[in-house]
């Protein structure tokens, strides 16, 4: 993996992990001396991020992370409704006891933040479809939508829902039913697109 690689997974795993907040700021030389290298990977990194939208480069402020917006919130969930089921689709007939083992672990991991979780979960539901890119795509997505999901399950007590649907997914995908596991995906993600865009349009 080149330095410029692993700067960005660097900073996209912090980002899915919840730990740089909408708006914070990334300073390009703290980043390089805290990972021991030059500016230059660094400014790379970021602006490849800056290019996936999950970071945005502001006039005297550089690389922030970006505000939560309901104009963000439905391109991200309309988004992942255009991916994800066709993802899930190509991948349900080959799901292993690996990946579903992989899945069930995610609903109940400690060790994960809510947001690792979410993304460890469906991408193992994912991750037999065999469309490398599809994936990676979705990832960048999970990414995008993780202050989303923080504010979903916490500020608006969207968990429970949010965990019942995960649970039914599961269970559809386990017993091979597509439609069922299909539609539970769609209400999952409208319930949590609804909600949002609801009380960021509120504010």
């Amino acid at each position: 993996m080149s330095t410029v690689a692993l700067i960005e997974s660097t900073v996209r795993a912090r980002l899915l992990r919840g730990e740089l907040a909408p708006g914070a700021r990334l300073r390009q030389d703290e980043l390089a001396s805290e990972l021991g290298v030059s500016k230059i990977p660094v400014r790379e990194a970021l602006q490849r991020l800056a290019a996936s939208g999950l970071l945005r480069f502001e006039t005297n402020r550089g690389a922030v992370v970006p505000a939560l917006t309901s104009h963000d919130a439905i391109e991200n969930y309309s988004l992942r409704r255009a991916i994800e089921p066709q993802l899930l689709e190509r991948a349900l007939p080959r799901l292993t006891i690996v990946d579903l083992a992989e899945a069930e672990f995610a609903l109940a991991a400690t060790d994960l933040s809510i947001t690792e979780s979410n993304w460890v979960f469906h991408r193992s539901l994912y991750r037999s479809a065999e469309w490398p890119r599809g994936l990676a795509i979705a990832e960048i997505l999970h990414t995008a939508v993780a202050p989303y999901v923080r504010v979903y399950t916490e500020e608006l007590e969207g968990a429970a829902n949010s965990d019942s649907q995960h649970h039914e997914l599961l269970d559809a995908c386990r017993n091979g039913e597509l439609e069922t596991a299909l539609d539970i995906l769609s209400e999952h993600l409208d319930d949590a697109q609804r909600a949002l865009v609801h009380l960021l349009d509120d504010r």
